[in-house]
C-alpha cells in the first residue's frame, strides 16, 4: 500500500518506505453442470466450489478461502431467462498476523497520529489500521462491490472474513443468430444481443451471526446490455445504481462467476 486515498481517490496520507510483498494464489475448484449450454445458459442449475490459498505475504495471516457459488436459469418464453445466484464465502484462519496497531503503522510507513492531518484524515488512517487489524485476525473472504456482485459500488467495496449475497437476473434475449460484428476491439460471431434487469444484495462481516441481519445487508440495482459470442465471450455493459450513487461498467462475461 503506497497511500491512504479517500472514496474519490484524493489522497489522505502518503505511507513511507512501504514494504513490498511478492506472491502467488493457489485455486482449487470443481463446477456441476446441470444447464442446457455451458456458454449462454437459459435453464438448469450450475454449482461451483472453490479453495482459495495465497502464501503469507509480510506480516499477514495464513488463511484459504472457500466459496460456495449457486446459480439457477428458469425460461421466460423462448428466449428469456431469470437468473437466481446465491455464493456464500468463508475465510479460515490458520495463523493470525500482526495486530498490534503501533507494529503495523511501522510496518506499513504511516503515522496516523500526524499533527498536519485533519481529524477526519487522523479516523481514515487508523481505519486503514482497523481494517488490516481484522484481516490479519479474521481473514478475508471473497469481497462485494465491482463488475460482479454488487455492481454499483467500486471494486472490493465491502470485505471481511464471511461473505453472502443474493442475486437475481432477468435475461431478455433480443435476438437469437449467427451474424458477424467488428465494434472497436471487439469482435466475433454474435449469437444474441441481451437486455439485462437486476437486483443484488448482499453482507460482508467478521462473524457470521451479523450476515443474517437484514439492516446490514447492502443493494444495488440496474441494468446492461450484452453481446453473446459464438467463441463464448460475453460483452457486457451494466449501469447500476446503489446508497452511494451510479456506477458503470464494461466488462468480457457474465456476472457472478467464480
Amino acid at each position: 500500500m503506497k497511500s491512504v486515498r479517500d472514496k474519490d481517490g484524493n489522497l489522505i496520507i502518503e505511507a513511507q518506505d512501504p514494504p513490498r510483498n511478492r506472491g502467488h494464489t493457489t485455486l482449487f475448484g470443481v463446477r456441476f453442470d446441470l444447464t442446457d449450454d455451458y456458454v449462454d445458459p437459459r435453464r438448469g442449475l450450475r454449482f461451483d466450489t472453490t479453495r482459495t490459498q495465497s502464501p503469507p505475504r509480510g506480516s499477514g495471516p495464513d488463511y484459504y478461502v472457500m466459496d460456495y457459488n449457486t446459480t439457477g436459469f428458469i425460461p421466460f418464453g423462448k428466449r428469456s431467462t431469470l437468473a437466481l445466484n446465491l455464493l456464500y464465502s468463508d475465510a479460515y484462519v490458520r495463523r493470525q498476523g500482526e495486530t498490534d496497531p503501533a507494529a503495523l503503522q511501522t510496518l506499513l510507513g504511516l503515522n496516523c497520529a500526524d499533527p498536519t492531518l485533519t481529524p477526519a484524515e487522523q479516523q481514515s488512517c487508523n481505519q486503514v489500521i482497523a481494517t488490516t487489524i481484522a484481516h490479519n485476525t479474521y481473514g478475508t473472504a471473497t469481497s462485494l462491490g465491482g463488475f460482479s456482485r454488487l455492481r454499483s459500488y467500486p471494486q472490493g467495496r465491502f470485505s471481511g472474513a464471511h461473505t453472502l449475497f443474493l442475486g437475481t437476473e432477468f435475461r431478455w434475449n433480443l435476438t437469437d443468430e449467427r451474424t458477424p460484428f467488428d465494434i472497436f476491439v471487439m469482435k466475433g460471431v454474435r449469437t444474441s444481443i441481451q437486455v439485462a434487469f437486476f437486483y443484488e444484495t448482499g453482507v460482508t462481516s467478521d462473524t457470521r451471526t451479523d450476515l443474517t441481519q437484514r439492516g446490514n445487508m447492502r443493494d444495488s440495482y440496474g441494468a446492461g446490455l450484452r453481446i453473446v459470442t459464438a467463441s463464448g465471450l460475453v460483452f457486457r455493459g451494466d449501469v447500476a445504481h446503489g446508497k452511494e450513487g451510479i456506477n458503470t461498467a464494461i466488462f468480457i462475461g457474465y456476472p457472478w462467476e467464480l
